[in-house]
């Protein structure tokens, strides 16, 4: 099934899904309401809804991304499941987790707001401009995944 979900996403451009267990699978989900800044086209949406996440709130600026979530939630029928915005303007909704991997939106987290969710992930890219600020705050947290060309960090807290 696995890879048969990484080539459904890759064809949609969105092929990330075998990064998911290790980048969120330690997170317990189960019956957890969860904020996605970088929703992409529904593929992390859909890996959370299959581990047991109840309602997502998902922040995704591209368009072309947000349509291809519309037929995703469709085929997979989880449409009632999340809710897709558009891009984020540093919202932390009230849910249980925050997860953020939006290339470049990590530059303006608020470190201050990620105190009230039981569990957050936060992506640093190698481009992003204050990469060390944000790689010393997140001393303690869980590096869960580093891409194979190791551009990109996800760091958890609350695994």
């Amino acid at each position: 099934m696995e890879k048969m979900m990484d080539e459904y996403f890759c064809k949609k451009q969105c092929c990330y899904w075998s990064e998911y267990p290790e980048s969120y699978g330690r997170l317990n989900v189960e019956g957890k309401t969860v904020t996605l800044v970088g929703a992409d086209c529904g593929s992390t949406f859909l890996y959370l809804i299959l581990r047991g996440a109840k309602k997502l709130i998902g922040y995704e600026k591209e368009e072309r991304l947000r349509k291809e979530w519309e037929k995703v939630c469709q085929e997979f029928n989880i449409c009632s499941f999340a809710e897709m915005r558009g891009e984020w303007k540093g919202e932390y909704d009230n849910t249980d987790i925050f997860l953020m991997d939006c290339e470049g939106c990590e530059e303006s987290l608020d470190f201050t707001k990620l105190y009230k969710y039981k569990a957050w992930c936060i992506a640093v890219h190698e481009w992003t401009k204050n990469r060390t600020f944000l790689m010393k705050n997140l001393q303690g947290s869980t590096l869960t995944f580093i891409t194979d060309d190791g551009k990109e960090l996800m760091f958890c807290k609350g695994v």
